[in-house]
């Protein structure tokens, strides 16, 4: 039995390591890793190899990508395992579309943008590619939806799922802001 923990201790180790990334590797590999944000304490990377339409029932679409942000106050890349979900009955352009004034538009958005964010996995990397905190993969009936509000469009995972969404159906779910990188 013990023979069989630590084969399994030793595989997810060795599963982990196979999915690090170093700083170099994002910032020289723009064809595989996409810069969806950037201020003055990090960036924030989307591998978009990772983004994979998981339902398609519109008004309703769920997307997995995967993420990474670099956090350059810590001096680490932290990798997360992503799932966004959309209501697009929520989204900008369908609010606009139901013929209702422009401040009834910003207050639903600021209530609610239609996206929320769940993340099923997390890795914390060093620079070099290195692992410093082992991948855990958590058990998703125990993590939380986040809901993102108007005051979270700049945070990294609504760039993220903003252009997960971009990537997977060609549109904007919400139209882009100055902030966003593409």
């Amino acid at each position: 039995m013990k023979k069989l923990f630590l084969l399994l201790v030793i595989f997810s180790l060795v599963t982990a390591s196979a999915f690090a990334v170093s700083l170099d590797e994002l910032r020289n590999s723009p064809e595989r890793y996409k810069l969806v944000q950037a201020n003055s304490l990090g960036e924030e990377y989307i591998d978009i190899n990772s983004i994979s339409v998981m339902r398609y029932n519109p008004p309703y679409y769920t997307i997995n990508a995967t993420t990474y942000i670099v956090a350059y106050d810590k001096t680490v890349i932290m990798q997360l395992d992503n799932i966004f979900f959309y209501n697009y009955n929520q989204s900008v352009n369908s609010l606009v579309k139901k013929f209702i004034t422009p401040e009834e538009v910003t207050a639903r958005i600021k209530k609610d943008t239609g996206i929320k964010s769940q993340i099923k996995g997390a890795a914390v990397f060093n620079y070099d590619g290195s692992i410093q905190e082992t991948y855990h993969q958590y058990n998703l009936s125990n993590s939380m939806y986040i809901p993102l509000k108007a005051d979270d469009i700049f945070l990294p995972s609504y760039m993220s799922a903003l252009y997960s969404f971009y990537k997977s159906y060609n549109m904007y779910f919400n139209p882009p802001s100055k902030g966003q990188l593409f």
